[in-house]
């Protein structure tokens, strides 16, 4: 019994770990997605108010990339909390297990 709960206890470990790999990544495509998004707004005011087509559409652009990375970065975030789910399945499972002895 011992070895099977160590072994329930190393998957937990891993899942948790590979969970904070994948939720720390997705949190940097949303501050990046972030600050293009704020790039492309100042562009595009600028382009607005000097009458710089280019500049304009360049920021319509940038804020049209931020938005998607940022949709990644939720994709990511969500993707990353299955583990959590799953080590927490083993956990219940491993703690009904050792209620029996």
């Amino acid at each position: 019994m011992n070895k099977a709960m160590i072994a329930a206890g190393a998957a937990m470990i891993g899942l948790a770990l590979s969970n904070f790999g994948a939720q720390a990544q997705g949190t940097m495509d949303k501050v990046e997605g972030t600050a293009t998004e704020l790039k492309g707004a100042a562009k595009d005011t600028v382009g607005q108010a000097t009458g710089d087509s280019k500049l304009e559409w360049s920021g319509k652009v940038d804020k049209v990339q931020g938005a998607a990375q940022n949709a990644v970065g939720d994709v990511k975030n969500a993707a990353g909390d299955a583990p959590n789910r799953v080590a927490s399945l083993f956990s219940r499972f491993g703690n009904y297990l050792a209620s029996f002895f």
